[in-house]
């Protein structure tokens, strides 16, 4: 995990709804374990049995040797020459925040060949196939349309 400094993030700070996830906030080591989304009950660590903590829904929650807070989901945007990359966690041991951006990375040269040939044989559709077969403008609108996908392909 990432253990940089981070500020005190919520949904409004960001603009965004919020894909809020619970954390428990281990106070001796600022260790924070995710509790798969938003929790109303908590089981402790060093607790047995059937003792179970119920949080309600205000955050954070001081439970004594931990901390129930809320991360924030920030994503990066996607766009038509990024993709989804690694996620990362923040964890702020000082103002016990956690925080996990979604990053967007760049697309490979590869990725953006494929991305491409994809576009140029979508446009090979059974009218178009059915010009090149009759007409002589169709056929050389087909023979260019096959040679820039095979330039794309020797990208790959």
């Amino acid at each position: 995990m990432d253990y940089r400094t981070t500020c005190r993030l919520d949904s409004s700070d960001l603009g965004l709804k919020g894909n809020i996830m619970d954390y428990l906030f281990k106070k001796a080591d600022s260790s924070a374990t995710s509790l798969g989304g938003t929790v109303g009950k908590v089981k402790l660590p060093e607790m047995t049995g059937g003792d179970v903590v119920f949080t309600g829904d205000q955050r954070p929650v001081d439970l004594g040797k931990y901390v129930l807070v809320k991360a924030i989901e920030v994503s990066e945007e996607v766009t038509a020459a990024k993709k989804r990359g690694p996620t990362t966690t923040t964890i702020d041991g000082d103002k016990q925040t956690v925080t996990l951006t979604y990053t967007a990375v760049a697309l490979s040269t590869a990725e953006k060949a494929q991305i491409e040939i994809n576009r140029l044989e979508a446009l090979e559709t059974p009218t178009k196939l059915a010009e090149a077969v009759l007409t002589d403008e169709g056929k050389t609108w087909l023979q260019s349309n096959r040679d820039l996908i095979d330039a794309e392909k020797a990208k790959l």
